[in-house]
């Protein structure tokens, strides 16, 4: 028996957050559509995405409020006021053959560029109700329409926003740039036909694999990466793992570990290639644990972004007090906060 500090600031949760070793997710992937031994695969480059820009897609959401709706002296009907700020950074292609076993010398002669920043606002009503309120420039939030009537339900309909903006911006930014493009989290529906969208999870809070096929992970050196293994409905899909950075025996077999995905409609054969990409291309860009407490999952351009789309948002007491004052002039319309 060993024991091993986690890595991550416990203010971020954990890489790994699994559940019990007999509870695997209902989720039951097909683990032989790659065709090949399960093991470590160590792709030596990025193959026909080398010389293409990549791109790195996040979002970020916030409820500035909680508010309620009501008309008469009728029951209030709860309402969220929700922000959501999604954006991409574009780096330099990378060069062939890099990656963390060989060391990220080339990043001193690239540059990465925030070249998107999209910010929406929702009021998420609940029983299906419509509702906006403008609470100043750019403080504008658009009608959210929910039928349920708890605030989970309308947080949730706030961050299904801020995914299929990810979704459309990651598409965008791969057909107009011709960029191999990385989100920051798992796909949300994508539109159909052929992308180099890759979805990108830093952390680990289910289990899909058989224990024979699990282990394999703990095996993946820098740069390595499982076989795929396919999901069918409701969210088609491929997938595989990969690691960032070395082993460290002072660490736990999973530190490092990032589970990727990308849509099934990609075909098989392009996924492969997606997949030895992002495992010969993403361990340069992975962070140092003295510059991010999430390291190195959080990759270095998906860190600044996520600074820059926080600062977009605004300050959080400034906007909670202009969404209050604006209530106030619309109580006469029924539309009050609590």
């Amino acid at each position: 028996m060993r024991i091993t500090v986690e890595a991550w600031a416990p203010d971020y949760g954990g890489e790994v957050d699994l559940r019990g070793p007999d509870d695997l997710t209902v989720e039951r992937p097909d683990t032989a559509c790659e065709s090949r031994p399960w093991g470590p695969v160590a792709p030596e480059a990025g193959g026909e995405f080398s010389a293409r820009p990549v791109g790195f897609v996040d979002g970020t959401r916030r409820v500035d409020a909680r508010l309620f709706l009501s008309d008469n002296g009728s029951a209030p009907i709860p309402g969220v006021a929700g922000s959501v700020g999604v954006g991409a950074v574009v780096c330099d292609a990378a060069t062939p053959g890099v990656n963390g076993r060989k060391g990220p010398e080339w990043w001193d002669r690239k540059t990465a560029q925030i070249t998107e920043l999209r910010l929406i606002r929702f009021l998420a009503t609940g029983g299906g109700q419509r509702a906006a309120i403008s609470a100043g420039p750019g403080l504008e939030y658009q009608s959210l329409p929910v039928n349920g009537q708890s605030v989970d339900e309308m947080v949730s309909a706030v961050h299904n926003q801020m995914r299929a903006r990810e979704a459309e911006l990651a598409q965008d930014l791969a057909q107009r740039d011709d960029a191999l493009v990385f989100i920051d989290g798992p796909l949300a529906v994508m539109r159909p036909g052929a992308t180099t969208v890759v979805g990108f999870i830093k952390a680990h809070h289910a289990r899909y694999l058989e224990d024979a096929e699990e282990a394999v992970l703990g095996e993946l050196g820098c740069g390595e990466r499982t076989p795929l293994f396919g999901f069918g409905e409701p969210r088609p899909r491929y997938s595989w793992y990969l690691r960032l950075c070395a082993r460290d025996a002072a660490l736990h077999a999973w530190h490092g570990l990032v589970r990727c995905e990308t849509p099934v409609q990609v075909g098989l054969d392009r996924a492969v290639s997606l997949a030895d990409a992002s495992a010969a291309i993403l361990p340069a860009f992975a962070s140092l644990p003295h510059w991010d407490a999430r390291a190195p999952q959080n990759l270095v351009p998906v860190a600044g972004l996520e600074k820059r789309l926080r600062h977009l948002l605004g300050d959080r007491d400034l906007v909670y007090r202009m969404i209050r004052s604006a209530a106030k002039r619309y109580n006469g319309e029924g539309v009050e906060v609590g």
